[in-house]
């Protein structure tokens, strides 16, 4: 009589200890959770008008007339969003990259794991977030070895040309820096632009964006520069002013 008590008793305990479905609302679906196989290979080709950009062996004339060769050009983009019909996104996260024109492996990154769907523009930020400018030690693009970072108070550079101009009132030399991610005096801006044609992002396959960069657009629209007065930032209004003009830099050339 014990011995059928405590076989009972156990088999109690085990019926107790089974995990139990959770109810599901009548008419739901259960869609199990997926990864993602579809990615994304986002391509920067950055130009110098109609030209590609070589640096340190050519020289290029502003919209002012002036003579530059660029020696170093590089930019960070962030926060990329795919925008879809009907206000669907895709938002990467940990979206950080920098593009430097010296290095040819940063001239392309893939997103893994996209959602499916159809694609019709893509918004991001040129520059580093607010979020990450005071987050401590970075790694990987944003990794202060990449000569891309001031200090914990000032942040990181966004962007940045070097170059030579005969025209420059500065030794010849030509040095824009562009930080600051807060306030007034932001740097960081945000580009929406829409695709030539739907992004298709499917299951297994890697999708393609080529986008373009334009140089010349830092020494135009809104503000004309000119090298004689304005080969390096003297203030604040400066540095604003530049962040307005290279905004329109980007362009989307194809997508496939």
């Amino acid at each position: 009589m014990r011995k059928n008590i405590y076989l009972i008793g156990l088999m109690l305990l085990a019926t107790a200890c089974v995990k139990r479905p959770v109810p599901e609302t009548p008419g739901t679906i259960v869609v199990p959770e997926t990864k993602s196989t579809a990615n994304l290979e986002v391509t920067l080709d950055n130009r110098v008008g109609a030209e590609d950009l070589s640096l340190g062996n050519k020289w290029y004339i502003t919209p002012n007339g002036d003579s530059v060769q660029v020696d170093v050009y590089a930019y960070y983009l962030s926060n990329i969003v795919l925008n879809g019909p009907g206000g669907t996104k895709y938002i990467e996260p940990e979206s950080y990259h920098l593009v430097d024109e010296g290095r040819a492996a940063t001239h392309k990154f893939v997103i893994k794991g996209v959602t499916p769907g159809t694609y019709t523009s893509v918004t991001f930020l040129i520059g580093v977030d607010s979020a990450r400018n005071v987050s401590g030690a970075q790694t990987g693009d944003l990794s202060p070895d990449h000569g891309m970072f001031w200090d914990w108070n000032t942040g990181y550079i966004m962007a940045k040309l070097e170059g030579v101009s005969p025209q420059s009132d500065n030794s010849n030399q030509v040095i824009y820096h562009l930080g600051g991610f807060s306030g007034d005096y932001s740097v960081l801006r945000k580009v929406s632009l829409p695709l030539p044609s739907q992004l298709i992002i499917q299951e297994g396959k890697t999708s393609h964006i080529h986008m373009e960069n334009d140089v010349l657009q830092w020494f135009k629209d809104p503000s004309l520069v000119d090298l004689k007065t304005m080969s390096l930032f003297r203030n604040r209004d400066d540095v604003k002013m530049m962040a307005d003009n290279y905004a329109d830099m980007f362009t989307v050339d194809h997508v496939e």
